[in-house]
């Protein structure tokens, strides 16, 4: 029998993916900056597959996404952000919310740490598939803080777009050929 924690966390971390891919698909629908947009939309179509594949991993587990304890405070927060307009206006809200809403999500983070440590003690399958979405999250992270940086005047630029490494691409084919059942589609990453 899968954790109790295991799940929590992992639907924790499907519900944050999931409102970063609307928040972000909403910044660049308004952002007349392409490499601006470029970048949010990247990082939105990301966020948009973490959430589904953390959901393919739940139904894997055998149990079903569902609500997160993270759900109230981030639809409040999404109402607030999401018509924000410029990019340096835009993380500042974002921070601010962040700070604001620390103590209410103490809990979730929690949830969220301790679904990982189970994994890492019992299941090292879903270990290494949270791992890998983890060095992703790395790759988006950089990119705001870099543009921020540009954007605010303390750093010149031009910053690049926040595309994975091609080890983390491999890692993805190949976690995607372990469950595809296309063996020959799979022959040419060996």
């Amino acid at each position: 029998m899968v954790s109790t924690e295991l799940l929590q966390g992992l639907n924790v971390f499907r519900a944050l993916e999931a409102w970063g891919a609307v928040l972000y698909a909403s910044w660049a629908a308004s952002e007349p900056d392409p490499e601006l947009r470029a970048g949010h939309l990247i990082i939105a179509e990301r966020e948009a597959n973490h959430a589904r594949l953390l959901a393919e991993r739940l139904r894997a587990l055998g149990a079903e996404p569902g609500p997160a304890c993270v759900d109230d405070v981030l639809t409040r927060q999404l109402k607030e952000l999401r018509t924000i307009g410029g990019f340096v206006a835009q993380l500042d809200a974002l921070k601010a919310v962040s700070e604001r809403d620390a103590v209410p999500l103490a809990e979730c983070r929690a949830t969220l740490a301790r679904g990982f440590q189970v994994a890492k003690a019992h299941d090292p399958a879903t270990h290494g598939f949270w791992a890998q979405l983890f060095s992703e999250e790395k790759v988006s992270a950089g990119w705001y803080r870099a543009t921020y940086s540009v954007q605010s005047g303390k750093r010149p630029g031009p910053v690049p777009l926040p595309l994975l490494s091609p080890e983390q691409l491999f890692r993805r084919a190949e976690s995607a050929c372990a469950t595809a059942g296309e063996p020959a589609g799979c022959m040419a990453l060996a």
